[in-house]
């Protein structure tokens, strides 16, 4: 990997948002969303103001790919460089199966056709953050967590 850092921008994304909302839809809107350390997350806007996150597991986007340890990509160590589209996928289809609200996954395409990077566009869930929850209103972000605890303990 290069020293200097390549991003998505709204060009190179055009054809992944063709495939997934149509030909006639344009990106009016692209922001790189902080704290997507192993993969970029972007959120856009389109022209008719439909929302999605997108997310690029890039060796660009991944700030842990040149300083990981040999043997980090073995999947049977818990300590493995865990990421990507697959896990990804498992995690939502898992999520779903405990009937816990997940984003609905709008394309997933590991073809490098569309993007030169395995993606993935979900619906972007507009509101708060669990952190601010947790800073401004504790106890319902203990009663948020708490359920989700239930819902994975199933």
């Amino acid at each position: 990997m290069s020293t200097t850092r390549r991003f998505a921008d709204a060009a190179s994304l055009t054809d992944l948002v063709k495939a997934t909302f149509g030909t006639d839809r344009r990106i009016d809107e692209l922001r790189r969303l902080p704290n997507g350390s192993k993969k970029g997350v972007y959120r856009l806007r389109l022209d008719d103001a439909t929302r999605a996150v997108v997310y690029i597991w890039d060796p660009n986007e991944d700030y842990w790919h040149d300083v990981l340890a040999d043997g980090a990509a073995d999947a049977a160590d818990p300590f493995s460089h865990a990421s990507g589209l697959d896990l990804f996928e498992a995690a939502g289809s898992r999520l779903r199966s405990l009937g816990v609200r997940s984003p609905d996954l709008l394309l997933a395409d590991r073809s490098r056709t569309l993007y030169p990077a395995d993606v993935a566009v979900v619906e972007d869930v507009t509101g708060g953050t669990l952190e601010h929850l947790l800073d401004t209103e504790p106890d319902v972000a203990a009663t948020a967590l708490d359920t989700l605890a239930g819902s994975l303990r199933r």
